[in-house]
């Protein structure tokens, strides 16, 4: 005779946590439960990245550049030639600027040529710059580099950071701080200058081969930088951050 078949009893085991863990859990669930809000969102994603625009535009005399850095259709920053002549000579440069927004500023710093005579500058900077909210862009409407010949005709100096040493600069950097709704961005444009010491309108010029701007308001880019994070990350104090044991 066949014996009779056995049954068999499931154990479960059970994890219990602690109690400290336990109180903290609850207090967050009923916060996120008050304000309409899901578990799971509190863990949150951060979409944050770095948006770049490859291009190639080369200033023209009397014809704004214009930089719409996150494609909305608004211009956000204009790079413009001077020329002006005057008793005690003649200034051809290149200047940077926020477009129609003052609170689209270009980083910058004044400059002195010696003779009380100062020079609002905007910085060129290297590769690998940070641009963010501890920079400098106190300067309105700072000048990339300028020529300035005396009033017999010879060449006096150049002057500014994009000048280099008479030559101008190959991929530099312009730090751009920006509003979009109502919030701070930070970007960075790619130029190159060159100075042309012809005595011409335009004979200082630049080209502009790339931009970008770093999409989460506030955050700092690299100058340089074309990619960025764009993943999700857990923020001290979630549910997540418990789960991890952060505090």
């Amino acid at each position: 005779m066949s014996s009779a078949p056995q049954s068999r009893k499931t154990v479960k085991k059970t994890f219990k946590i602690s109690d400290s863990l336990e109180r903290q859990l609850n207090t967050y669930v009923q916060v996120a439960t008050a304000a309409g809000v899901s578990v799971l969102a509190l863990a949150g994603a951060s979409d944050a990245k770095v948006v770049y625009t490859e291009t190639y535009q080369v200033t023209h005399p009397g014809v704004p550049l214009y930089i719409d850095l996150n494609h909305d259709g608004i211009n956000d920053f204009s790079l413009r030639t001077i020329f002006y002549r005057g008793t005690s000579g003649l200034e051809i440069g290149l200047e940077a600027a926020g477009y129609r927004n003052a609170n689209n500023v270009v980083a910058g710093r004044r400059l002195s040529s010696g003779g009380g005579y100062f020079l609002s500058a905007a910085s060129a900077l290297p590769a690998g710059a940070r641009i963010g909210p501890k920079g400098n862009f106190s300067v309105p409407t700072p000048y990339m580099a300028v020529e300035l010949f005396d009033g017999v005709g010879s060449q006096a100096s150049g002057l500014g950071p994009w000048a280099g040493k008479g030559n101008g600069v190959t991929n530099r950097y312009l730090g751009l701080k920006f509003v979009v709704d109502g919030e701070v961005h930070y970007g960075w444009a790619r130029l190159s200058v060159t100075l042309g010491k012809h005595r011409e309108f335009g004979d200082v010029s630049g080209t502009l081969t790339g931009y970008a701007y770093e999409t989460d308001p506030d955050e700092p880019i690299i100058a340089g930088q074309i990619t960025g994070p764009d993943e999700a990350r857990v923020q001290p104090e979630t549910l997540g951050g418990l789960a991890l044991g952060r505090k």
